[in-house]
């Protein structure tokens, strides 16, 4: 009992740590008009911010590979987190261009850190349900990207200046830090990663991982719905607002999709339900509604579908990281390095893909795109759905 205790308090923790992270990620979006004013940024520059933090995403799985072994999760997890408030005090600080972006890659080391070893944890701490907990990670982290532009537009309304926000947002998650590094040396004698779950990561380890199809198949899925959910992020709000003429729906339109997705893995973390099959049906409702939103020219109808999209997509991120941990056991930071590495890639090609389409087609071929990534999804998906196809080795 008194072990399960200090697993929960781990996991709580851990969720919590999460929800901060994700709440402080929401600044960028929210204050991005405020920095591409005082830093005068034009044209493709008003992308930098992202550009770097989507780098040090990827630069965090390398990292993770690298030093997969030499240090135990938990260690790595602590030290990433002490970043995150020296971070935004930093960039809270107005600091010159080039500071404000290398804080921003750090930033985005930290993230992929949190994201995928985390997720790696929830496999190695609940070997039994390990998708209920990746899935209430996952939502937690959904959660925060809710609730974060509702806190800091509610700010910025009452008169706080961008670097204010940015420093109470430094000001969250040193308190986070605090309450997290309290949980962790409460529970520093459970016995989270024997000597199999901190081996090192070697060439080998990731050629095998490429050699299975099932792990080729959830990489593909990985990628798709990476592409597929940063399309409708970046550009459902404009294409409703703009293009459809409806600048009522926009908006709402993409806080419906990101609720729905917090719903779709909270209640998916209460229900017992094979991952694969989960999979599947989310990637081809989610393209059959956004298909027919983008179809219809309608903004209202489009609002709907991003809401129906959330709910059948949302956890589909999740239960694939909870496969890819759970068929290498004693690799599971592997897994999860893998699906998320891949999942990042299609965050950084999908929206110049989309531009390009609707610059040389059309708004329609080109909003059509995240539909069109779903359904290729779900024909990859099948094959995971076959009977006995996870419990291959």
């Amino acid at each position: 009992m008194k072990k399960m205790n200090k697993k929960l308090l781990y996991t709580y923790c851990i969720l919590m740590m999460l929800f901060v992270i994700s709440l402080c990620n929401t600044t960028q979006g929210i204050i991005l008009s405020d920095y591409i004013v005082y830093y005068a940024l034009e044209s493709s520059k008003q992308g930098l911010v992202s550009a770097f933090q989507s780098t040090g995403n990827i630069i965090g799985l390398i990292i993770i590979i690298l030093l997969s072994g030499k240090y135990k999760k938990s260690t790595m997890l602590a030290i990433s987190a002490a970043l995150i408030p020296v971070i935004f005090f930093i960039i809270g600080n107005k600091p010159a261009l080039f500071i404000l972006l290398l804080s921003y890659a750090f930033f985005g080391i930290v993230f992929a850190l949190w994201d995928s070893l985390g997720s790696s944890l929830m496999a190695d701490i609940h070997t039994i349900n390990s998708s209920r907990y990746m899935n209430l990670l996952h939502g937690f982290f959904a959660l925060g990207g809710i609730i974060g532009p509702l806190i800091f537009q509610s700010l910025g309304t009452e008169g706080f200046s961008w670097d204010q926000m940015l420093r109470l947002a430094g000001i969250i998650s040193l308190v986070a830090v605090f309450l997290f590094t309290l949980g962790l040396v409460s529970a520093k004698k459970l016995i989270i990663e024997n000597k199999d779950n901190s081996s090192d990561i070697l060439i080998t380890d990731i050629k095998t991982f490429f050699r299975e199809k099932r792990n080729r198949i959830i990489l593909i899925s990985a990628f798709l719905y990476g592409a597929h959910q940063i399309g409708i992020t970046v550009w459902m709000t404009r294409y409703i607002s703009e293009y459809l003429g409806t600048p009522q729906w926009g908006p709402a339109a993409l806080s419906l999709f990101w609720v729905g997705i917090a719903i779709s893995r909270l209640v998916a973390s209460r229900l017992s339900l094979e991952p694969a099959k989960w999979i599947f049906f989310g990637h081809l409702i989610s393209g059959i509604v956004i298909a027919i939103g983008v179809l219809s020219e309608n903004g209202f109808i489009m609002f709907i579908c991003c809401g129906l999209s959330g709910l059948a997509e949302g956890a589909i991120l999740p239960m694939t990281l909870d496969m890819a941990c759970n068929w290498r056991k004693g690799k599971s930071s592997l897994g999860s390095s893998m699906i998320l590495f891949v999942h990042y890639v299609g965050f950084i090609v999908t929206p110049p893909l989309i531009g390009a389409l609707i610059f040389t087609y059309g708004i329609k071929v080109g909003m059509i795109m995240p539909a069109i990534l779903s359904i290729v999804a779900t024909l990859f998906t099948y094959f995971l759905t076959r009977k006995g196809r996870e419990r291959n080795v």
